[in-house]
């Protein structure tokens, strides 16, 4: 029992990721249940297979949802932290429990294109909180995330290429025109996700260049206890040494940092990007 307890706390799982992500998986579950299959449209990926079983014979969707991402899982199980793992199949367990509820309120909009985007919307918010909480729930979550330590594609961008290879079988089961509507909302999903999590929860890589770069180190370190490298550079032109100070800091701490930095020296040459991926520390999220 020990070795259990021991072996959990090394994963160093927090209840706010498991809260997180169970409330992802609920967002995603209710748009599947409320707006997707009422409106008869399809899904991508491991959902998009569950749709279409439902469609042509009426499978229930808790039940082939578990077993295609339970395949999955033992696909993709080395291929992920052992983290990323046990919170997928967290996910995973409240989908199943979540997709059994029973509809109790039918909803069709006479434009089908309200739920296609409505739809859009919040599976990308709920997709991209599962992310920012370092789950997945399968499916073309894998593989997104598989393109993107590939490839460098986004997440939202590589599950999106899956999932229209999925999207193809559709169009003999609910026809042309909501076929199409299922591009939109996947797009429209895609889109969602990657802003979500670029917003939410993101980094910002800030870069200084000034002669009074331990002046500021020194400030920088007092007041916002922010960690920072000193690298050491030579200016082209002027064949002079020049030291600079390198930053990785959330978008609210960079509006702290500026000000401290302009006070110290208001010539300092302040570059601000945005991150894309940083691992190490406490940073082992990848977008």
């Amino acid at each position: 029992m020990n070795s259990i307890v021991n072996y959990w706390r090394e994963l160093n799982i927090k209840s706010s990721e498991l809260l997180g992500v169970a409330v992802g998986v609920f967002i995603y579950s209710m748009t599947y249940n409320y707006l997707l299959l009422p409106s008869h449209l399809g899904e991508g990926g491991a959902m998009g297979i569950t749709a279409l079983l439902y469609y042509a014979f009426g499978v229930p969707s808790y039940l082939s949802n578990l077993i295609i991402n339970t395949i999955l899982i033992a696909i993709g199980y080395k291929l992920f932290e052992k983290k990323t793992t046990y919170l997928t199949i967290w996910a995973i367990a409240w989908m199943t429990v979540f997709l059994k509820i029973p509809v109790i309120y039918h909803y069709h909009p006479q434009e089908i294109i309200v739920p296609t985007l409505l739809a859009g919307a919040l599976t990308g918010i709920s997709i991209g909180l599962i992310f920012r909480y370092n789950g997945t729930i399968a499916g073309d979550t894998i593989v997104g995330k598989l393109l993107n330590y590939i490839f460098g594609l986004s997440i939202g961008t590589g599950s999106l290429l899956f999932d229209l290879i999925i999207v193809v079988p559709f169009v003999m089961l609910i026809g042309f025109t909501n076929t199409i509507l299922t591009v939109i909302y996947l797009y429209v999903y895609s889109i969602f996700t990657n802003q979500f999590l670029a917003n939410i929860g993101a980094k910002k890589a800030v870069l200084v260049v000034s002669p009074k770069y331990r002046e500021i180190a020194v400030t920088i370190s007092q007041e916002l206890d922010q960690e920072m490298t000193i690298f050491n550079g030579t200016g082209y032109y002027s064949d002079a040494d020049q030291h600079m100070l390198y930053m990785i800091a959330s978008p609210r701490r960079v509006m702290k940092l500026v000000p401290i930095i302009e006070k110290e020296d208001k010539n300092a040459l302040i570059v601000i990007d945005n991150i894309r991926s940083a691992r190490g520390l406490d940073m082992r999220r990848i977008l």
